[in-house]
Parts: structure tokens; C-alpha cells; sequence
């Protein structure tokens, strides 16, 4: 019996092996798809100029990036020591007769991975009935605010969602800052269809 035994195992053992050879064998099938990617237009959702823009310290801008991303800047401006609150710096509006969307608002950091002001104690946004964020410089990236929905346009119109910000400057920062960019952060705005 231990003579069958000692016969058996070599056998037993190549059978095991040429199991587990053909278990680890991978079939990759490659299937060919063709891309075409066209312009279907500007975008549904658009960031324009809020009522606080009137005031002189806000101003909205737009300009096309490197890579040809559409790009809104937005100066805001804060005095020295006492929290300013604005109730509309820039209104998010849909276009899109046919459909709603989710919009939210996403903190990304600080521009170009740059460091937090000393003089900017915090920035807080807000985005129609969303609850508000305060920005500061331990915020971590990806904090969103929102989401909220925004309607359907109307044919008198896009339908639109204010966004509020409330920044600190602290009030030691010095005369020779006053009127230049302090920092500047990242906020993107996603939105997706809604049912």
C-alpha cells in the first residue's frame, strides 16, 4: 500500500498543478470602440455676477484657462477687523428649459497648492438654502457645500440660486495689502441632472 502511495503522490501532485496552471490562466478579449466627440454648446449652468457686484467690492470676471476650461474669478473684498457678509456675490443659473440640476459647491484648496493667508481669517460660503461652510485654513479639500436644486429655465429666463460669502481679514493685516489679492482659493461648482 505505501508502494501505491509513493506512486500516487508524484502523479497526484502534477494533476494539482496542472489544475491550478489552468485556474490562474487569464483570456484577455480587447473590443475596438470609436469615440467621436462633438460641441454640443455652452454649458446649462452658468456663474454670472450677483447683486453685491454693484457695490465696488466684488467684482466678477471670466476668462478661458491654458487648457480651454471656462473659468469665473471672483474678487472679494473684506475690511480690516469686522466680518463683511454678502448675500449675492454671484448667482448660479440654469439654462436648460428641460431639466433641473444638483448643484454644490467644492472646496479645492488653495490656488496652484499655495499656502493660507495670515491676514484671511476665513471666508464662509453659502449657496441659496444650503447650509453654509466656513472656510478656513484647516478645511480639508473636497468639503462641499450643498447640494441645492435649481430648477428648470423658464422662457422669461434662466433660473438661478445665490451664492453668499462672509469673509474676516484680520485686523492687523497692513496698509501696503489692502487692494491686492491676500490668497486665492478653489471652489468648483458641480452640478448633475436631477429626476
Amino acid at each position: 500500500m505505501a508502494e501505491k502511495t509513493r506512486k500516487l503522490a508524484p502523479t497526484t501532485l502534477l494533476i494539482l498543478l496542472a489544475v491550478a496552471s489552468f485556474a490562474a490562466a487569464a483570456i484577455t478579449l480587447t473590443n475596438i470602440t470609436e469615440w467621436h466627440i462633438q460641441a454640443y454648446g455652452t454649458p446649462p449652468i452658468v456663474k454670472v455676477a450677483g447683486a453685491d457686484a454693484a457695490s465696488g467690492l466684488i467684482s466678477v470676471s471670466t476668462t478661458t484657462g491654458s487648457n480651454g476650461e471656462n473659468r469665473t474669478i471672483i474678487t472679494i473684498k473684506g475690511y480690516t477687523g469686522d466680518p463683511t457678509h454678502y448675500t449675492e456675490v454671484i448667482k448660479i443659473c440654469n439654462k436648460d428649459l428641460n431639466n433641473r440640476y444638483s448643484v454644490k459647491l467644492v472646496y479645492k484648496g488653495v490656488l496652484n497648492d499655495g499656502q493660507w493667508s495670515q491676514y484671511v481669517s476665513y471666508i464662509t460660503l453659502g449657496l441659496g438654502s444650503a447650509t453654509p461652510v466656513q472656510i478656513t485654513s484647516s478645511t480639508t479639500k473636497g468639503t462641499t457645500i450643498g447640494p441645492v436644486t435649481i430648477d428648470p429655465a423658464t422662457q422669461q429666463g434662466p433660473t438661478c440660486v445665490p451664492v453668499s460669502a462672509e469673509v474676516l481679514i484680520d485686523r492687523r493685516t497692513p496698509q501696503d495689502q489692502y487692494n491686492q489679492d491676500l490668497m486665492s482659493i478653489v471652489v468648483d461648482v458641480v452640478s448633475t441632472t436631477s429626476p
